[in-house]
C-alpha cells in the first residue's frame, strides 16, 4: 500500500471512530432527555411543582436589598415622599455632609438619604437639616418630642477589641454614644439597648476595628418608589 493510500485510511478510520463516538453521544443524550422528561411527567412530580417567584416580587425584592442600609434624614413624616420634591437643600445644609441624593429609577426623582453604617447622622441640636426643607417635609423634633428612630446598633463580637484580648481594652463606643445609658458592656462585650438607641451610626464611625465591630440595622420600611 502506497504511503498516500495509507493516510488515507488511517485518516478514513480516525473519522469513522469520531462518528460512531458522536452517534453513541447523541443516543445517550436523548435517552437521558427521555428519562428526564418521563420523570417531569411522572404524577409524583406534579404533586409537588416548582414553585415559579412572580416578576413584581423578583423586582420589590431587588429593591429592598439597595435600600436595606440606608435611612431617611432625622424627621422624616409618614408623608416624606409625598412632600420631599428634591430641592436637595437639606443636603446643602448637613454639616458633616451625611447626606447623599438616591434617584427613583421609576419616578427619576431624588430623595436625600444616608447610610449610617459609612457616616453617622451627627443629631445637631439645632437640626440644620430640618430647618432648610421648605416644603415641611422633615418635622422639627421640637414637635415630636422624640428623637430620630435609624435602626438599631448591633455588637459583632468576633471582630471587637474586648473579644480579642479577653479584656475591656476598648469603650470607644460607649464614649461616642449621645445617648445616655444606651452602651452597656456585658461583661467586656458592649450592648446596646433598644428603645434609646437611634441607630445614628455615631458608634459605628468610632469603632476602631476594622473590620467594625458594630453594625447598624436600619428600618426595612422605606420604599422610594
Amino acid at each position: 500500500m502506497k504511503r498516500k493510500d495509507l493516510f488515507k485510511e488511517g485518516f478514513k478510520s480516525v473519522f469513522q471512530f469520531a462518528f460512531e463516538k458522536t452517534d453513541d453521544l447523541s443516543q445517550a443524550i436523548k435517552e437521558v432527555w427521555e428519562d428526564e422528561k418521563k420523570a417531569t411527567d411522572s404524577p409524583e412530580e406534579k404533586k409537588f411543582p416548582k414553585k415559579r417567584v412572580p416578576k413584581e416580587k423578583i423586582e420589590k425584592r431587588k429593591k429592598t436589598k439597595l435600600f436595606r442600609t440606608l435611612s431617611l434624614p432625622p424627621g422624616a413624616t409618614n408623608h416624606f415622599f409625598s412632600l420631599c420634591t428634591g430641592c436637595n437643600e437639606c443636603i446643602f445644609s448637613c454639616p458633616y455632609t451625611v447626606l447623599f441624593p438616591v434617584t427613583s429609577q421609576e419616578t427619576r426623582k431624588s430623595f436625600p438619604f444616608f447610610d449610617p453604617n459609612a457616616k453617622a447622622c451627627h443629631l445637631c441640636e439645632d437640626w440644620p437639616c430640618i430647618q432648610a426643607c421648605p416644603e415641611k417635609a422633615l418635622e422639627t423634633y421640637d414637635v415630636l418630642q422624640t428623637k430620630p428612630k435609624f435602626g438599631k446598633a448591633k455588637s459583632l463580637h468576633e471582630h471587637c477589641i474586648n473579644h480579642k484580648t479577653g479584656e475591656k481594652t476598648c469603650d470607644v463606643c460607649f464614649t461616642a454614644c449621645p445617648i445616655e445609658k444606651t452602651v452597656q458592656f456585658k461583661g467586656n462585650m458592649p450592648v446596646f439597648a433598644s428603645s434609646t438607641c437611634t441607630g445614628c451610626g455615631l458608634c459605628v464611625e468610632s469603632c476602631p476595628s476594622f473590620p467594625k465591630a458594630i453594625r447598624v440595622d436600619t428600618l426595612k420600611n422605606i420604599n422610594i418608589d
